[in-house]
C-alpha cells in the first residue's frame, strides 16, 4: 500500500506540473482537421455522388459512352461497351435502345465481324426506326456482297425493294446500286446511284459509281460531266471525309484515263496533275502521266514523272514495273551505264527470290501440296504469306497473292482462330482482376477516390501526433512507462514514415513493381526468342538431311541425327511452354497489383500498429488527468469513421459494377465457345486445302517473279545490242571517215602529179 501511495503522490506533483493546453495552441492542427473535413465533403460530391448519378442513370451513360466510341471510330470498344448495353433488360425500355443496336452492328461492321454484323443487323430491322431499318439493309446488303453470299443478297435486295418507295434512304440507294453495279445490272445501278440526294454523304461515291457506269456504257462525255462536277464541287466543298476525298481523287484519275484514251494528252496531264501529293491516288496518277510523256515522245520528261515517283517508293520490292520502265527509258536516252543499273537492281532484288522458290520445287519433286501440308501442319493459326514464301517474296507478292479469294479465306480463318484466343485469355485477365482483392484498381476514378481519402486518414495520425508531442513537451517529468508508450509510439511512426501516404506515392510504387515486372516480362520474352531460333536451327537440320536423302541418298548417322533432333525440339517445345505459363503467370500478378493487394494489406496493418500505439499514449494521460484538448482527438476519429464509410460506399459501387462486368463476361465466354466449335468445324474442312492453296499461289508468286526476272534479263540484252550497234555504228562511220580521206588524199596526190 506505501508502494501504490508513493506512485500517486508522484505522479499527482507532475501532473501539476502540467498547464491546461489553450485552445490556439493547436491551430495547424485545427486548420488540417477544418481542411480534411472539407476535402471530404468534396470527395464525396465528386467520387461517390457521380458514382450514384452515374448507377441511376447507368443505361443512358453507357449509350453516351459507346456512341462516343462509335464517332471517334474506336470501333472495338463501342462494341465491347454498346453489346453489354443491349444485353441487359432495363435496356430494352431504354429510349436510347435502338441508337445502340445501330451503333453496336455498324461498329461490328468496321471491324469486319459480318456473322456478329448480320445477327445485329436483324435485330435493328425488327426494333430500329424506318431510317435505322434502312441503313441496315444497306449494311446487310454490303455484307452480302462481300462475303459471296449470292442467296442472302437477292434476299436482301428484296427487302430492300419494297423500301425504296417515297423517300428511301440515300446509304441504302448506294449499298442497292452497287450491289447492282457488282452484278452487271447496269441500269439498275444508274438509277439507284441517280437518286442520291447531293446534300448527302454518299453523294460523291454514288456520282463516282455513275461515272464508272456511264464509261462502261462508252457514254465519255456523260461521264467527263459527272467526273467534273465531283471534282468542282469538291473543290468548293470542305471538311470531306477520307471517303469523299477519295472519290474526288478517283473522278481526277477517271477523267485523266478517258483524255488519254481519247489523246487528248494536256488534258489528261492536267487532270492527272491536279490529284492531291497526300492521296492514295498520287502514284497511279503520276505513273499513267509518265506513259502521256512516252506516248508523246518526251522521254527525258518521262524520266523526271518517273523518278519523283522512285524517290518517294525507293524499295524495289515495293515497285519492280517503274525500276523497269525506268531502265527501258534510259535505254531509249541513250545512258547505257544508268539502265544497266536499273535493270541489275531488279535482278539483285528478284533473282535470290527465284532461285529460292525453285530450290524448294526442285527438292519437293514438284510435289508442293505434300510438302506446304507438312510446313504448315495443323498450325492453321499461323497461316499467312509467310507461311509458305521466302520473307521478301512475301512481301512483294502483299495484297495481289492476298487476293486469291481461297488464300484470303484461310488466312481470315487462322486470324480468326488467334483472335478467339486473345479474346480468351483477355477473359481469364478480366476475371482475375474482377475478382482479385484490388479490383476497385478497374475502376480509376473511384481508385483515385480512394486513394485520396486514404491521404486524409493518414494525414489524422500526424495530427494525433502532432497533439501528443506538444503535451509532451509541456510535461516537468516523464515516467518509466510513459517513456515506454512514447518509445513504441515513436517506433512505430518510424515505421509508418516509410509507408506511402499519399496519393501520388502509392502510384510511383506501384509503378516501380509494374516497371520491375515488365522487365521479368522482356527477360521472358527475350529467352522465347533464343528457344525459336533453336527450334528454327534444328527444323532446318531436319529439312536439311531430308532432302539430302531424297536426292543423294541416305548416309550412316542420319537417323540417329534426326531422332536426337526430334528430342531437342521436344525439349525446346517443352521450354517455350513453360515459358508461355510463366509469362502468363507474371502477367496476372501485373493485374493484382494495387489496392487491396498485399502491400497494401501489410501498409494498412503498419498503419493500425501506429494508431494504436498513439491511442495507448492519449489512453495513459487521460487516465492520469493530462488536459488534453479532446475535441481534436474527436474530430480526427470522425475523419478517420468517414473516410472507412466512403471506403465501404466505394467498394459497394466496385462489387456492383464488377458483378455486372463479371456477369458480361460470362455471356462473352459463352459466346466464345460458339465460335471455338464453329471454328473447329471450319478448321477441318479447311486444313486440307492449306497445302493446295499454299501451292497455288506459290506458283502464282514463282511466276511473276520470273516475269520481272526475264524482263530485267532482256532489258540488259537490249542495252549490251544497243552498245554493240551503237560502237558498229560508230566504227562504220570512221571507216566511211576514213574512206573519204584516203579518196580524198588519192584525188590531191593525182593533182598533185598532174594526173
Amino acid at each position: 500500500m506505501a508502494t501504490v501511495r508513493r506512485l500517486a503522490i508522484t505522479a499527482g506533483l507532475w501532473l501539476a506540473g502540467v498547464p491546461a493546453a489553450r485552445a490556439d495552441d493547436f491551430a495547424p492542427q485545427r486548420t488540417a482537421l477544418q481542411a480534411a473535413r472539407t476535402a471530404l465533403d468534396e470527395l464525396e460530391q465528386r467520387y461517390l455522388a457521380a458514382a450514384d448519378l452515374e448507377h441511376h442513370h447507368d443505361v443512358t451513360a453507357r449509350i453516351s459512352d459507346g456512341q462516343l466510341f462509335y464517332l471517334t471510330r474506336d470501333y472495338e470498344r463501342a462494341s465491347m461497351v454498346l453489346d453489354d448495353v443491349v444485353e441487359g433488360a432495363a435496356a430494352k425500355q431504354h429510349p436510347g435502345y435502338r441508337d445502340a443496336l445501330f451503333y453496336l452492328a455498324d461498329s461490328l461492321f468496321h471491324l469486319r465481324n459480318f456473322r456478329a454484323a448480320t445477327h445485329r443487323f436483324d435485330q435493328v430491322l425488327e426494333a430500329g426506326t424506318r431510317d435505322q431499318k434502312q441503313r441496315a439493309l444497306g449494311r446487310l446488303l454490303e455484307i452480302a456482297v462481300a462475303t459471296r453470299d449470292e442467296d442472302a443478297a437477292l434476299a436482301r435486295l428484296r427487302q430492300a425493294q419494297a423500301m425504296l418507295g417515297g423517300e428511301p434512304d440515300p446509304a441504302l440507294l448506294y449499298a442497292v446500286g452497287k450491289f447492282h453495279y457488282r452484278r452487271g445490272a447496269l441500269a439498275e445501278a444508274t438509277e439507284a446511284f441517280s437518286r442520291v440526294p447531293a446534300e448527302h454523304a454518299e453523294w460523291y461515291r454514288a456520282r463516282y459509281h455513275l461515272g464508272v457506269v456511264q464509261v462502261k456504257e462508252r457514254r465519255y462525255d456523260d461521264a467527263l460531266a459527272t467526273f467534273n462536277a465531283i471534282i468542282a464541287r469538291g473543290d468548293a466543298a470542305g471538311g470531306l471525309d477520307d471517303a469523299q476525298k477519295g472519290a474526288v481523287d478517283e473522278a481526277r484519275l477517271a477523267v485523266g484515263r478517258i483524255h488519254y484514251e481519247r489523246g487528248q494528252f494536256p488534258e489528261a496531264v492536267a487532270a492527272y496533275a491536279a490529284v492531291p501529293r497526300e492521296s492514295a491516288a498520287f502514284d497511279d496518277a503520276l505513273y499513267e502521266s509518265v506513259w502521256i510523256s512516252i506516248k508523246q515522245g518526251e522521254f527525258e520528261k518521262a524520266l523526271r514523272k518517273l523518278e519523283i515517283q522512285l524517290i518517294a517508293q525507293p524499295d524495289v520490292i515495293k515497285g519492280p514495273d517503274a525500276r523497269l520502265l525506268q531502265g527501258k527509258l534510259l535505254l531509249m536516252l541513250g545512258r547505257h551505264e544508268q539502265a544497266t543499273q536499273a535493270f541489275q537492281e531488279v535482278l539483285f532484288e528478284f533473282e535470290p527470290m527465284q532461285a529460292e522458290m525453285k530450290t524448294v520445287i526442285r527438292r519437293n519433286e514438284g510435289d508442293l501440296v505434300s510438302h506446304f501440308n507438312k510446313v504448315i501442319g495443323r498450325g492453321i493459326a499461323d497461316f499467312d504469306l509467310t507461311s509458305f514464301l521466302p520473307a521478301r517474296a512475301a512481301e512483294f507478292a502483299g495484297s495481289d497473292a492476298e487476293a486469291d479469294r481461297a488464300l484470303l479465306l484461310v488466312a481470315d480463318l487462322g486470324a480468326q482462330r488467334r483472335d478467339v484466343e486473345e479474346m480468351e485469355r483477355t477473359i481469364r485477365r478480366l476475371e482475375v482482376a474482377l475478382a482479385g482483392r484490388n479490383r476497385v484498381e478497374v475502376f480509376p476514378q473511384l481508385a483515385q477516390g480512394w486513394l485520396k481519402a486514404s491521404e486524409l486518414r493518414s494525414r489524422m495520425l500526424q495530427v494525433r501526433a502532432q497533439v501528443l508531442d506538444a503535451v509532451a513537451a509541456e510535461l516537468s517529468e516523464q515516467p518509466r512507462e510513459y517513456k515506454a508508450l512514447r518509445k513504441a509510439r515513436q517506433e512505430a511512426a518510424e515505421r509508418f514514415e516509410r509507408v506511402p501516404t499519399s496519393a501520388v506515392a502509392v502510384m510511383s510504387r506501384e509503378a516501380r513493381v509494374d516497371d520491375e515486372l515488365r522487365r521479368l516480362d522482356t527477360e521472358l520474352f527475350k529467352l522465347d526468342v533464343a528457344i525459336r531460333g533453336l527450334e528454327a536451327q534444328l527444323v532446318a537440320i531436319d529439312r536439311y538431311i531430308e532432302d539430302q536423302t531424297r536426292v543423294e541418298g541416305g548416309r550412316p548417322g542420319d537417323k540417329r541425327v534426326l531422332a536426337q533432333v526430334e528430342i531437342e525440339l521436344a525439349q525446346a517445345r517443352e521450354l517455350r511452354t513453360e515459358l508461355r505459363a510463366l509469362a502468363d503467370a507474371l502477367s496476372l500478378e501485373r493485374i493484382q497489383i494495387g489496392i487491396g493487394d498485399e502491400a497494401s494489406a501489410r501498409d494498412d496493418r503498419v498503419r493500425l500498429d501506429y494508431l494504436a500505439a498513439l491511442e495507448a499514449e492519449l489512453d495513459w494521460l487521460r487516465a492520469r488527468g493530462v488536459s488534453l484538448p479532446m475535441d481534436l482527438f474527436s474530430a480526427a476519429r470522425d475523419v478517420d469513421t468517414r473516410v472507412g464509410r466512403f471506403h465501404r460506399r466505394a467498394r459497394s459501387h466496385v462489387d456492383r459494377k464488377a458483378g455486372d462486368y463479371t456477369a458480361q463476361l460470362a455471356r462473352e465466354a459463352a459466346n466464345i465457345a460458339e465460335y471455338q466449335r464453329d471454328l473447329g468445324d471450319y478448321q477441318a474442312q479447311t486444313e486440307t486445302l492449306g497445302g493446295a492453296i499454299a501451292a497455288r499461289s506459290f506458283l502464282h508468286v514463282l511466276g511473276r517473279i520470273d516475269g520481272l526476272v526475264l524482263e530485267a534479263d532482256v532489258g540488259l540484252v537490249d542495252v549490251a545490242w544497243k552498245q554493240k550497234q551503237d560502237k558498229s555504228d560508230q566504227i562504220s562511220r570512221l571507216l566511211s571517215r576514213q574512206a573519204d580521206d584516203l579518196k580524198a588524199l588519192d584525188q590531191t596526190w593525182r593533182e598533185v602529179r598532174g594526173e
